[in-house]
């Protein structure tokens, strides 16, 4: 039997991902860097979000009568 008669099925979507961003250099290393940068802004913003859920109440900004004194009468 001779498996080259059959055709070839194009590739899935690995395959499309290294034809699209792998397969030159300087593609792939601005695709590495955008996405590091992407990733990071993502990853603060999600910390920063979960710190503020966890503290509420607890921040500078949520005391309201912080720095005044009440009068001792």
């Amino acid at each position: 039997m001779d498996s080259s008669a059959a055709p070839r099925r194009s590739g899935g979507l690995l395959e499309g991902l290294y034809r699209v961003i792998m397969r030159r250099n300087s593609v792939y290393v601005t695709f590495v860097i955008a996405g590091a940068f992407v990733g990071e802004r993502v990853v603060d913003y999600g910390v920063h979000k979960l710190w503020e859920y966890n503290n509420v109440g607890k921040r500078y900004e949520d005391i309201a009568v912080l720095g005044t004194r009440q009068s001792e009468e």
